[in-house]
């Protein structure tokens, strides 16, 4: 049986057209009944941090198309005595999303909140987490321990799969792509991320954020749906609909124009 969580994810090669793309499997990071969420890596990290300065209680805030809740609800399990509420935007029409209600099994606490504006919805779990003297964690999982994790594990990719090539990521709040600037051994001559449905300009400002902004070569696609829809195309591995799958259609529609060698970072959600 394979632990729960590998650093060592896979590297994998597919062909698209006359080209071929590595693939970073990170959506392998963790096993049931964790989601196959690359982020755990960062969530790991921090709650490390939070714990070993006495921190008992986290929330965090997921979406409805996300697995983030049920992934911090795993993550606590390691940590003895810690608990985690998982905050999501409550609408009339909706149940509670499958991934939430997961969390809540896995000894989560779920906390509906009136969808709002993302910003005023974040800030009202926030104010019911830190009521009960617990610690929000970041939106978008943004913490310095969460862009360490990823620059970690971006220096074990040998340098010829990157070194003067093409790099995509999908680019949720920028965490990722960050790590990848900092970590990734090869020099890509370009870094691509494709917004999942957040603006650019947020994106960057993350990326300014952890020193990376400046960075040669970095290109960031806008999102050509909003967040909460879905895109069904052909991919050779799994892939999440709102996240993964948008950027993997870019290096698909491209791959014939962007420098080689291409190099993929599969997240997962």
């Amino acid at each position: 049986m394979r632990p729960l969580f590998r650093e060592d994810t896979p590297i994998q090669r597919y062909r698209v057209g006359a080209r071929w793309i590595r693939v970073k499997r990170d959506d392998q990071y963790a096993a049931p009944p964790a989601p196959p969420l690359g982020k755990l890596r960062g969530a790991m990290a921090l709650l490390e941090t939070l714990y070993l300065r006495g921190v008992r209680l986290v929330g965090c805030w997921d979406t409805r198309v996300s697995a983030l809740g049920q992934g911090i609800a795993v993550c606590c399990r390691h940590f003895p005595g810690m608990r985690a509420i998982v905050a999501f935007p409550k609408r009339e029409v909706d149940g509670v999303p499958v991934a939430i209600a997961r969390a809540e099994s896995l000894g989560a606490e779920i906390l509906p909140v009136v969808a709002a504006r993302i910003t005023i919805s974040f800030a009202e779990a926030r104010r019911e987490v830190e009521r009960r003297n617990g610690v929000m964690l970041p939106f978008g999982l943004e913490c310095p321990e969460a862009v360490a994790s990823v620059a970690r594990a971006a220096a074990t990719v040998p340098a010829e799969f990157t070194k003067g090539g093409t790099v995509v990521v999908s680019a949720g709040s920028g965490v990722t792509l960050a790590g990848l600037v900092r970590g990734l051994v090869g020099r890509p001559a370009v870094f691509i991320g494709v917004s999942s449905g957040r603006s650019v300009e947020s994106i960057g400002r993350c990326l300014a954020r952890h020193g990376s902004a400046r960075s040669r070569g970095i290109r960031l696609i806008p999102a050509s749906e909003e967040y909460s829809v879905p895109i069904e195309i052909d991919c050779p591995f799994p892939s999440h609909p709102n996240y993964d799958r948008k950027a993997w259609r870019y290096a698909v529609e491209h791959a014939s124009s962007l420098p080689s060698p291409l190099f993929f970072w599969n997240v997962g959600a």
